[in-house]
């Protein structure tokens, strides 16, 4: 979804990724700064990356597991009327659940905001909706 917005992943070693979102119409409030929810896009997605240490793949190398988010706190600090957006993550915890601290940056340096999610290792292959299609290429 990242990359539909006009948003990259920039780096990725393990533990850690950066990524970034620029502003434009797709992203952005009638007030002409980003969406919160487009902050909050960035921050997962780069999160993510971060847990599956590589750029483009949903699951990880290691185990072919999903980093499925079940959970995602976000202060909203402040905003950016001119992007890009840059986000760090860094993981915190890892296991069957991993914790990623997420810090998002504005074009002037400023902290725009701090987001903490949780997610959970699953395989895309037998959980939930995602048991088809997308991660298997048939549908049940």
């Amino acid at each position: 979804m990242l990359h539909d917005l006009g948003g990259n992943i920039d780096e990725v070693r393990d533990g850690y990724a950066k990524g970034h979102l620029p502003l434009s119409l797709q992203v952005m409030q009638p007030s002409q700064v980003f969406h919160a929810g487009a902050i909050v896009i960035l921050a997962d997605e780069v999160a993510s990356a971060a847990i599956v240490g590589t750029i483009g793949s949903p699951v990880s190398s290691d185990k072919k597991l999903f980093p499925y988010s079940i959970q995602i706190s976000t202060n909203l600090l402040t905003n950016d009327p001119e992007g890009p957006l840059t986000a760090e993550s860094r993981v915190v915890k890892r296991g069957r659940i991993v914790v990623v601290d997420t810090e998002v940056v504005g074009s002037k340096g400023q902290l725009v905001a701090l987001v903490r999610s949780t997610h959970a290792m699953v395989d895309p292959k037998t959980t939930g909706p995602h048991k088809r299609d997308i991660f298997t290429g048939t549908k049940k």
